[in-house]
């Protein structure tokens, strides 16, 4: 593997502990079943391997690196040390709020708490009668993690990369692709036609395709059917004549009787 190749990867995180008496905790996982084995398990997350584009900066340092000279089928497992991985603990970020300030940001300050305050993540680690100490370090900064893996695919034709880069940037949807003489079409879901997420992820949806494919040209495609109209034909349709008769007869007796 190399600079700007797409795979899929399974893998496993583990956190590993300080003490050595200690067992590592599982921290993130691409396995279904593992995950609620262990009791981590969210309904938001999509399981599976996952696409990985290598070179960009999506993965921590070390485990890109354990990819670089492998191949698709390998299996590896690899201990990162803080430092190329999520970083070291900043004391910078911890910081002191006011209990007036929680309560006007409408917070219950309870420790272990996850909270977002200015767009910024963090944990109560300390809540006392005046004052709350909250943590905007990663969960996993300053910890040895260590990634069981596996290459399970790289995908080769246009269309299939394409939809790994959609996946990736985005989330795996139900885009159809089709490739053009100059580039590719790409037919909306649903969801994408309403969703803030899918505007702000676009344009580096269009700059990862056009790095990856070396693309001219990508189109976005919205349809938009008129479903009510199509599904009232179809029920007519799906009556024969005799019903239809059947139906009209009904409708003159409740008339005589009226």
């Amino acid at each position: 593997m190399e600079d700007g190749d797409l795979i899929y990867v399974d893998f496993d995180v583990w956190v590993m502990p300080e003490d050595e008496d200690e067992e590592p905790m599982l921290f993130r996982t691409t396995d279904e079943e593992k995950a609620k084995e262990e009791e981590i398990y969210e309904e938001d997350e999509t399981y599976g391997p996952q696409p990985v584009l290598l070179g960009k900066g999506n993965l921590t340092e070390g485990f890109e690196e354990s990819l670089m000279d492998k191949e698709v089928g390998d299996e590896g497992s690899v201990e990162v040390p803080p430092e190329k991985g999520i970083g070291m603990r900043d004391p910078d970020n911890i910081e002191l709020f006011s209990m007036r300030e929680m309560r006007r940001r409408d917070i219950e300050p309870v420790e272990g708490k996850e909270v977002e305050i200015d767009n910024r993540r963090g944990t109560i680690i300390q809540a006392t009668a005046g004052r709350v100490r909250i943590d905007f370090n990663h969960p996993l900064a300053g910890k040895t993690l260590k990634y069981d893996y596996e290459i399970t695919e790289k995908p080769e034709t246009t269309e299939e990369k394409a939809e790994a880069i959609l996946t990736l940037d985005y989330q795996e949807a139900d885009f159809k692709i089709e490739e053009t003489d100059d580039g590719l079409d790409i037919v909306l879901p649903e969801q994408c036609k309403y969703d803030q997420g899918w505007f702000a992820m676009k344009y580096r949806v269009v700059g990862d395709l056009r790095e990856t494919l070396d693309l001219t040209s990508i189109r976005f495609i919205e349809e938009y059917v008129q479903e009510e109209e199509e599904e009232i034909e179809e029920e007519f349709e799906d009556l024969d004549e005799e019903e239809l008769l059947e139906e009209e007869e009904d409708e003159e007796e409740d008339e005589e009787e009226e």
